[in-house]
């Protein structure tokens, strides 16, 4: 009975999935076309590959790791180092849902024995052709990524499924749960689930994944911190041109969103009375909000210039005409601006919902700020919170009344960024872990045979 059950759940799945692809699919492809976004390798989404792809892979691969954008690729590639280090010959298929995590992936990831591909799309016959030309050992999912056709088709080749820096939206945990009798048959096709935290592994077993399955290796994210502030751009020859002295305060705005700048502006307009050395940086997630941001602060009577202003200048801007604020309209040069900041505000977490990560701000001290949106990274601002390493407001006058508190005592600032920074070292390590569970795993598969 339960295999008839299970039967008539997949049949079930595939019909309305593909009922809901072909009656949405026309408006989303018109939607890339109108962009210029028609990716070249398109046929790959349903399970075709060309020739050059096929006779790459004709080996196949230990492992396939699925990361779904910028974010887990991110993930992927600390991931895949750790792996490397214990096995130098794995064979990984990395796969990628957005143009630009595949680019990243192309770029920082493939070689001799990593391989990019974009996923297929859940239809059972593009993940089949995917698992027939990959042949994995092992499937990695990261993060949330999990479609049912893959975890199927993984179970009829007897191959092992793992998901790795495992976390739930509060959405996503209110609909597994309301529906644990339908979902809890599929989260527990998943051999291995490796959480971030205790209280995430405990949300993880109420949500319906197996229990046993679930372990707490610490989340990845740490590790992706440090890779990416090792390799930090140098912003020095621009950032010179400001024309700022070296005592000056600095008050950075991290990765905002609509509305936040605005009232970063307002906050600094009152601060600025206090500190007159105090300068405000703005740095947000959409790089090509730029010039509407620096016509936000003309309009305010702030003197504006943006990182495109500054590269284009042949000198450093005239104490008379140095500006106020600094509009950082380019992107990947953010972790690098944290070492040159005072105090730091992370956005999306006032006006927007779900928070950004603050993790690269860690590292090098920087006292942190945040607001209560924090949903997408709920795991490390429970940590940072729970050491007193950051600084969580509720609204415009809380962050107005902690930034004055802050820029009013150098100690405080220095144990705040102490704390941080101690912080992110104690949890340091998860992709190491993760990596060393997946490796003897393959070497037990090996004694096995």
């Amino acid at each position: 009975m339960k295999a008839i059950i299970k039967f008539a759940l997949q049949v079930a799945y595939n019909v309305i999935f593909m009922t809901f692809f072909f009656v949405t699919g026309p408006f989303f492809l018109w939607r890339l076309w109108r962009r210029g976004k028609l990716l070249p390798q398109f046929g790959q989404r349903f399970g075709i590959y060309s020739k050059e792809v096929r006779e790459h892979l004709k080996p196949g691969a230990d492992l396939w790791i699925h990361a779904v954008s910028v974010g887990e690729v991110k993930i992927a590639r600390v991931l895949i180092g750790c792996l490397r280090e214990m096995r130098p010959n794995l064979r990984v298929v990395v796969s990628t849902t957005t143009g630009t995590g595949f680019g990243m992936a192309k770029t920082q990831l493939e070689d001799g024995k990593t391989f990019v591909i974009y996923n297929p799309i859940d239809f059972l016959w593009s993940v089949v052709a995917a698992f027939k030309l990959i042949h994995p050992k092992r499937l990695i999912l990261i993060e949330s990524e999990i479609w049912p056709n893959y975890l199927w088709c993984a179970r009829r080749r007897h191959i092992p499924v793992y998901l790795v820096n495992a976390r739930l939206s509060d959405r996503s945990e209110e609909r597994y749960r309301r529906m644990r009798w339908l979902v809890g048959p599929l989260l527990q096709e998943i051999a291995l689930v490796f959480a971030q935290d205790p209280t995430e592994a405990s949300r993880l077993t109420q949500a319906g994944f197996a229990p046993e399955t679930i372990f707490n290796l610490g989340s990845l994210k740490y590790d992706v911190a440090a890779l990416d502030t090792a390799t930090e751009k140098d912003v020095s020859a621009w950032w010179s041109r400001t024309g700022w002295m070296e005592d000056q305060l600095i008050l950075l705005g991290g990765s905002t969103h609509p509305g936040e700048e605005e009232v970063l502006v307002r906050i600094y307009h009152d601060l600025r009375e206090q500190w007159p050395k105090l300068r405000l940086v703005l740095a947000p997630r959409h790089a090509e909000r730029g010039n509407s941001i620096r016509e936000l602060c003309d309009r305010m009577g702030l003197r504006a210039v943006t990182r495109t202003q500054l590269a284009a200048a042949t000198e450093p801007l005239a104490n008379g005409s140095s500006p106020d604020v600094l509009v950082v309209n380019s992107t990947g040069e953010l972790s690098s601006l944290y070492k040159r900041a005072t105090l730091t505000f992370v956005g999306k977490s006032l006006r927007g919902q779900g928070g950004q990560n603050f993790i690269e701000a860690a590292p090098v001290g920087t006292p942190i700020v945040v607001g209560p949106n924090m949903q997408n990274f709920k795991v490390i601002t429970r940590e940072f919170l729970s050491r007193q390493a950051i600084v969580q407001i509720t609204d415009e006058f809380e962050l107005s009344q902690q930034l004055r508190a802050l820029f009013a005592s150098d100690k405080i600032r220095r144990e705040l960024g102490s704390r941080a920074r101690a912080t992110f070292e104690a949890n340091l390590g998860a992709a190491r872990r993760t990596a060393l569970v997946i490796v003897q795993s393959l070497e037990n598969d090996h004694l096995k045979n």
